[in-house]
């Protein structure tokens, strides 16, 4: 597989999604309330394909990847804790809080341009409060009155972020992973720090051009398929 050639399909397919929300048009009245700062988006769970992944790795300063290392180490112990992908989800953000490379000082993404699609994707319509709410904790009145508000055809219900261009990160994403299926016969996605943290550490990339490698043999031989945090598809 040339790592070259699922660069260019990346690349083409952020300029797709960019480019798409450029020409967003809403129903009236409503709005986006994305602005540089909010950033409590940036305490979900985000999930990317690997060449995502890898493109972020290769942006990184030193004092970054050290922040990506702690930050993945603190993942792989949460989701050995959990018995479900919801209990991981739910504890996530508490547990885990901000992605490591959000500038601490302005709130900002330090890797925006190459930031994932799901991040690119991930657009509210609501004020920045929201979304850094779990509804689980919310009252129900309160939580009914923020639901009923919303509208099915515009968001992602129950979530208050528009689904359209999220329909269009997924099949992106989806395209990525089906290349590498298509040319080494698996393809990889998951975590987005744990697998910025594998590119750092061990080099996927570059094992990938080595005749005969198999990600699948090394990824349990190095006990890296932790639940919830990689997806592996095979088959081409």
């Amino acid at each position: 597989m040339s790592s070259g050639f699922l660069s260019n399909q990346l690349t083409n397919r952020q300029q797709q999604l960019d480019l798409q929300i450029r020409r967003l048009k809403l129903p009236e009245k409503q709005r986006i309330y994305c602005l540089k700062g909010c950033a409590n988006c940036c305490a979900l769970v985000v999930n990317c394909s690997f060449p995502e992944a890898a493109a972020v790795a290769q942006t990184l300063s030193t004092e970054q990847c050290m922040q990506v290392t702690d930050r993945a180490f603190e993942i792989r112990r949460l989701a050995t804790r959990c018995d479900s992908l919801l209990e991981f989800l739910r504890n996530y953000r508490a547990t885990i809080g901000s992605c490591p490379l959000l500038d601490a000082t302005e709130r900002s993404c330090s890797v925006y341009p190459a930031r994932p699609l799901t991040c690119r994707a991930l657009l509210s319509t609501r004020p920045s409060a929201w979304c850094g709410i779990d509804l689980a904790t919310l009252h129900p009145l309160e939580k009914d009155a923020f639901l009923s508000s919303l509208d099915p055809e515009l968001v992602s219900f129950p979530t208050h972020y528009l689904a359209a261009p999220q329909e269009l990160a997924s099949t992106c994403e989806s395209a990525l992973v089906a290349l590498m299926q298509e040319q080494q016969g698996w393809g990889l996605s998951g975590n987005f720090i744990y697998q910025v943290w594998l590119e750092l550490e061990h080099q996927i990339s570059a094992k990938l051009a080595t005749s005969g490698f198999d990600l699948i043999a090394y990824l349990e031989t190095q006990q890296l398929l932790v639940p919830f945090l990689l997806q592996v598809r095979t088959g081409r």
